[in-house]
This record gives C-alpha cells, structure tokens and sequence, in this order.
C-alpha cells in the first residue's frame, strides 16, 4: 500500500492518505487541493505608510520610498531642515516638509520677506517712513523735530538777528524785523530816507 503523504504534498496544512489518494486540512488562512493558496492579503489594510507593500505567506513586508525607514516605512530619515531653508526664524522637521517660524519684522514661506512696517502710514505729512527690520522711523522735513515730527525747530535760538532788530521764527527759516530806518536781511543796511528829497524850497536833508 502506497502513502500519498510521504511526499508532504499539503505546503500548509496536515495530509491525511486513503486507499487510492489523499486529502489535505489546510491551516487557518489557507486553501488549495495542497493548501498552496493564501486566504488573507496582509497588504490589505495598507500597512506600509511611505512605501510598496509586499504579501508573502503569513506576513508582509514594506520597500519604503527614498527618505523613509522602518517596519511600516513610517520614519522619516531626512532632515528637512538640514539645509537652514529659514533666512530669518526657526525651523521645524515635519514627515517630508518643514515649517518656519518666523521672527519678529519678516514673513514668508522662508522667512526671507521684510514686512513693510512703514505701509499703514505711521509718520506725520511732514516726514517721511523709513522701513526698518521690525520697525520704521519718521525722518522728519527740515524744520522740524521729535519722534512724530512735531516740534518746529526754533531757528531765532541762536539770536541770528542784530540786536536791533526782532527775529520771528518761521518752519525751517527766520525772518528779521528791522526797526525804522534799517533794512536787508540782517538789518544791517541804514535805509537813506534823503533819497526821495523830501525837503522843498532849497532845504538840505540830513539822513538820520
């Protein structure tokens, strides 16, 4: 009597011979005259997060994509920040991307954006904004002064008037009042008030 087990032909299950042939009582998960086909697909439930899966006999394994590693191809071996991509902040790793936070005055993907501190027109109409990192500065027009430009300059200050005079300040300038009989722009020319004649029948004039 020949057994028809003798060569194990059940690959995963129990063989069990009879007169004439043989039957085999396959494993849970498998089926097949020899028990030669799987049931279960183990990739199924898509296990491999950053790869290829690939079903064998009671197991997968994963054939992860450039960058990832592990059982499940689910960690991430690049350092997405390696390259300091944050002209102006921190960077932060994320799975196959980074994040910058940026620091104060810039913006932008990178950090790499100066923000326009001077685009809500902080200054006064009498100066003028200038962009600064994280902040702006009034330059002021000539005559004025203060962190808002609002202090007119005193030019009369430094008594750039004769003495003989009164000086009235004006934005970025002076004017001198001369008293009478003088004239220019300090005063300083004695005006001839015998240049007009004003003596009649022979009379001499004598500029005073």
């Amino acid at each position: 009597m020949v057994n028809e087990c003798m060569n194990s032909p059940c690959l995963h299950g129990a063989c069990v011979d009879f007169l004439g042939g043989y039957t085999c009582r396959c494993d849970p998960g498998w089926t097949g005259v020899n028990c030669e086909t799987e049931l279960m697909n183990e990739c199924l439930s898509n296990p491999c997060l950053m790869g290829a899966c690939v079903d064998h006999q009671d197991h997968y394994t994963c054939r992860c994509d450039p960058g990832w590693t592990g059982i499940n191809c689910d960690v991430d071996m690049i350092d997405e920040c390696a390259s300091n991509p944050c002209l102006m902040g921190a960077c932060a790793d994320h799975q196959n991307h980074y994040t910058c936070q940026c620091d104060p005055g810039w913006t932008g993907v990178n950090c790499d954006v100066d923000m326009d501190d001077c685009s809500s027109s902080p200054c006064p109409s009498n100066s003028t904004c200038v962009d600064e990192v994280n902040g702006y500065t009034c330059q002021c027009a000539p005559g004025w002064a203060g962190d808002s430009c609002q202090t007119d300059i005193d030019e009369c200050s430094s008594s750039p008037c004769p003495a003989n005079s009164t000086c009235v300040d004006d934005v970025d300038s002076y004017t001198c009042e001369c008293p009478l009989g003088w004239t220019g722009g300090s005063c300083e020319t004695d005006i001839d008030d015998c240049s007009k004649s004003p003596c009649h029948n022979n009379g001499t004039c004598i500029d005073l």
